[in-house]
């Protein structure tokens, strides 16, 4: 495999990292539609540099780097079992050398408590999907259109875009990661009875997640420890609560 190294993002190289990054992703739009101007979410570049900063902001930023050249970036977020891979580029001069798959296998050997990976790509992106089907292991999900529009999407901007998941084994690091989360919605479930309106968002949220359904399995399997405070796994007790204070 392509030797490589994710060194995390120092302040002072963000202006590159966002430079690069926008010629990537201009790179893969040029190749599919040659020159125009309907793809870009603001003047001149597909992706925004308010895009790129936010996700810097709220996410883990590495350069992708070979010896002391850097080559593309990652930004990843992840909360308990779950990750979500914000950004992943390289640069069109690297193309096809295995530097993208490389840092994809780093980013899943860095992480190995997160067994639940999704990402977006626009749909134009061929090389991207493939990478992410093909070589990574991913697999379609959903299509976020004007019909179908992504989540929390308040500009209305993030239409044609594919979303991507990638569901690993379950790791001792994972199942830590669960009981983090199990222990963290049981006290919010206490805390909730004198029916805080936040709280009872929070649980109903997570009773509607996938992340509930994970953790139900991993209860059904026997992976939790039987010590372990789990009412909020219980199929009626999250129901009962919400109900109570409908």
């Amino acid at each position: 495999m392509t030797e490589i190294q994710l060194m995390p993002l120092e302040k002072s190289d963000c202006e590159q990292f966002i430079k690069d990054n926008q010629e990537a992703f201009n790179y893969g739009a040029l190749e599919e539609f040659g020159k125009r101007d309907d793809h870009f979410e603001e003047e001149g570049e597909i992706i925004s540099r308010k895009t790129i900063i936010n996700a810097i902001d709220e996410g883990k930023a590495y350069r992708i780097m070979q010896g002391s050249s850097a080559f593309g970036g990652v930004v990843v977020k992840t909360e308990y079992d779950q990750g979500e891979l914000e950004l992943l580029f390289v640069s069109p001069s690297v193309h096809s050398k295995g530097i993208g798959y490389a840092a994809w296998c780093a980013v899943e050997e860095m992480y190995h408590e997160v067994t639940v990976w999704r990402t977006v790509t626009p749909y134009f992106e061929k090389r991207n999907i493939h990478f992410y089907v093909n070589r990574c292991g991913f697999h379609i999900v959903e299509y976020f259109n004007e019909h179908h529009c992504f989540p929390d999407d308040n500009e209305e901007g993030m239409y044609d875009m594919f979303a991507f998941e990638k569901i690993l084994p379950a790791t001792p690091a994972s199942i830590q990661e669960q009981i983090r989360r199990i222990t963290y919605f049981e006290n919010v479930m206490k805390k909730a009875d004198n029916g805080s309106p936040e709280l009872l968002r929070q649980l109903s949220d997570y009773y509607g997640s996938a992340a509930w359904k994970r953790d139900f399995a991993a209860d059904e399997a026997g992976l939790l420890p039987k010590e372990l405070k789990r009412g909020v796994l219980s199929e009626d007790g999250i129901y009962d609560l919400l109900e109570k204070f409908r």
